[in-house]
Order: C-alpha cells, then structure tokens, then sequence
C-alpha cells in the first residue's frame, strides 16, 4: 500500500479507487480518513456507508447513519438511497427533496427523485423532469438512460432504443459504458434484432449480455454457486454450503412472481425476508435475499444473501403492485 501522510491524502486516495470502481481499496483508505476525525471524517463517512449500501450491508449502513448525527448534505443522499432500496420512497423523495437546498445538490437530487416517480409508478412527472435534465449538459447522458429505462418499464422498446443511441457512447465512463453496452443488447433482443452469431461476449467478464444468448438453468445456477465462496462473506456475502440452490430458486421464483422490484439501469432488484438464514453477510447470519432480474422482466441474473434494516418495509414492494404494473403495462416474464 501506498505511504499516507495525512488525512486529506488518504480521502482522495480513496476517492482514486471509489472512480475506478475498486471498493475494496477505497474502504481501506476511507477508513483511514475516517480515523483522523477531522474535516473529511464526514465525508469519508459517507463512502463508506455507500459502500455497505453497494455490498448488501443495509442494517449496517442504517446503525451508522443514526449513530453518526450530521448536517453534511451528502449523509441526506445516503439516506434517500437507503429509503429507497428498502421500500421507504416517500422517506426516500423527503430526504432527496432537502438535498435539493444546496445548489450543488440540486439536478442530482432531482434525477434521483424522477427515479422514485418510475418507481411508484407516476411515469409522466417523471418523464417530465427527464426531459428537463436532458437539457443540462452534465446530466444529459444520465437523464437520457432514465427514459430509456422508463421506455422499457413501458415494453416501447423503439423509443428507448431511439434514446439510447442518442447517447454519444465515445464520452462514457467505464461504467456507463458497460451500461449502454447491456442495454444497447437488450434492446436489439426485444426489437428481434440480435442473432446467436452476435455472441462474442464472454460468460463471466460479461455475464449480463452473455444471458440474453444462452437463458440455460446450468449457466445461472454457476453464476450463483459463486455466491458460495466463504472469502466473499465480508462483500458479497455467502450462502451455507448446505443451503440447495435449485430449491431456493425455485422459492425465489415464486416470491418474486407477486412483487415489483426496485428499477436500476440495467437491473431490478426484488429484497425481502425468508423464515429461516440462508447464509452470512459480513459475520453474521442473516434470511435476508437480493434476487437480481433483467429490466423490465422476471428473468433472474443472480441472487445472494443482504442484510436487511428493522425499518424495511416488507409491504412496500406489494402496496404499489397495481398501481405500478397498471402504469407500467405490466411486467414482462
């Protein structure tokens, strides 16, 4: 590891590792920032918990928010994402409409919030503030994969083609590029565009395009034995080695079938509680599920052990099911 020197060092150290996607590295320095308690001790804070927050951590993230009182605008975004995931939307859009105060904060708080429109189902105000945040340069190309996401929500797979190649691919980062990949393959399947000879991707640097060629149970049930590695138990989190695979995703299927998920770029996402633990997140044992689907569908990518807040709300996903497949046109198996 590199020499550190201060507490300023070891932020942007981390803030080095946090762009290039590197969590594991950006916590070791975030942590180290956090230990000088001084005027990055906040935001350093704030990485981590949205680091919890990416590995499934959310009774963690929830402990530190509250045990860590601050007026740092950041800690409001970081609860506005936890409310989110875990059902809470109008403790979600409070927390990202109080964000919107500071003038930095404004058009990020404001495309976090049209999310939460998609996600409740009230797609044309969220439309609406898509296409408002389009007109700002900085925020086009973010802005435009929200309706290319709302477009598929809808199944108008024209139009959310249309918008995404809108997009000039050239300025992306790493990430979105990944991103537009994903759903530029997507959206050819849909239109009945793409062929098997198309299939030059890799099945596990690019696992999520290589789905939409080969939908086998075998390749789904390896991608998800992964989850079994005990080393991964501190970030992604393990199943028990006894735990039957095929059983519980058959159990997994069947949960999902009544419930609407939390809409991501490329992904939804479907949380919730089983009667009995299933694996570790971190140390300790935990009944809390993540099942991973292809937007839009219930067609499952992956699955592995989270660790769920007390305050989740278990009915969230259920209390908005006919409003949203009644706004969204339904969702495609």
């Amino acid at each position: 590891m590199e020499i550190i020197s201060s507490e300023k060092d070891a932020y942007f150290k981390g803030i080095e590792f946090w762009n290039n996607n590197d969590y594991r590295n950006a916590r070791y320095y975030f942590e180290m920032a956090y230990k000088y308690h001084g005027q990055f001790g906040d935001l350093s804070l704030s990485r981590l918990i949205q680091i919890d927050l990416r590995e499934g951590k959310y009774a963690n993230a929830r402990s530190l928010l509250k045990n860590n009182q601050s007026n740092v605008i950041e800690f409001k975004q970081v609860y506005g994402l936890l409310e989110n995931i875990e059902n809470n939307f109008e403790r979600s859009k409070t927390y990202y409409s109080q964000c919107m105060a500071d003038p930095y904060m404004q058009n990020k708080s404001l495309l976090a919030i049209s999310k939460l429109y998609i996600q409740t189902g009230d797609n044309e105000i969220a439309r609406k503030m898509l296409e408002t945040l389009q007109l700002n340069r900085e925020f086009y190309t973010q802005s435009t994969i929200g309706l290319v996401c709302l477009n598929i929500l809808e199944q108008n797979y024209k139009d959310a083609y249309k918008y995404l190649k809108s997009i000039n691919f050239k300025l992306l980062t790493p990430k979105l590029l990944h991103h537009y990949k994903i759903l530029e393959m997507y959206l050819l399947k849909n239109l009945g565009k793409l062929r098997q000879s198309d299939n030059s991707f890799d099945p596990v640097k690019d696992y999520m395009i290589y789905r939409l060629f080969d939908d086998s149970e075998d390749l789904l049930l390896s991608h998800i034995s992964k989850h079994m590695n005990q080393r991964e138990k501190s970030t992604n989190g393990c199943f028990f080695k006894y735990i039957d695979l095929k059983k519980l995703l058959i159990d997994a299927r069947e949960k999902i079938e009544n419930m609407n998920s939390n809409h991501f770029e490329v992904s939804d996402m479907y949380r919730f509680r089983l009667d009995t633990p299933i694996g570790f997140k971190g140390d300790k044992e935990t009944c809390d599920l993540c099942v991973v689907t292809m937007i839009g569908t219930k067609d499952i990518l992956t699955m592995y052990p989270v660790l769920l807040s007390d305050e989740f709300d278990r009915e969230g996903m259920l209390e908005s099911k006919d409003l949203l497949l009644k706004k969204q046109g339904g969702v495609r198996k």
